[in-house]
């Protein structure tokens, strides 16, 4: 039964951040995964285990910013559904009006689930970060209350 709370184990949290296999895109081998001070992490679990992770902070005035990872056994059709149960919780939870994420030009996966979602590419962004002392750049995307509200049905 997947379900979506607050995490509260948080060095499960950051064993999970920190695994490649999760975060190959974001995180140099030996490297960590930058957890943001102003940010609330939900976890996605399948019974007691943590599948995936979304990140969410205020960006600016009524936007927020949102970003996920889900395990490598747990994209596809499963990261649909955990992104669905956090639609709904975000709806219920923040009077937001858009939100926006960035992913990096190399991940396939989050590019396919936000052309899933109905998300819009809103621009894009060099040298957003640096992987292994490299410029990687990242695009940017939004989703409206309205299509958060289409998704939770």
């Amino acid at each position: 039964m997947m379900d979506i709370r607050i995490v509260q184990d948080m060095p499960q949290m950051v064993a999970f951040l920190n695994n490649p296999e999760n975060t190959a895109a974001l995180v140099d081998s030996g490297d960590i995964y930058a957890l943001k001070p102003d940010a609330l992490y939900l976890g996605i679990y399948d019974g007691g285990t943590l599948a995936g992770i979304h990140e969410v902070r205020q960006f600016w005035q009524n936007v927020v910013e949102c970003h996920c990872v889900y395990g490598k056994g747990y994209r596809g059709r499963y990261a649909l559904a955990g992104h669905k149960l956090f639609c709904r919780w975000l709806l219920a939870n923040n009077p937001f009006t858009n939100s926006v994420t960035m992913v990096p030009d190399e991940t396939r996966q989050a590019r396919s689930i936000l052309a899933l979602l109905g998300a819009t590419r809103i621009g894009r962004m060099d040298a957003a970060y640096f992987r292994y002392g490299q410029p990687v750049p990242v695009t940017l995307y939004q989703l409206t209350r309205a299509q958060y509200e289409d998704l939770a049905k």
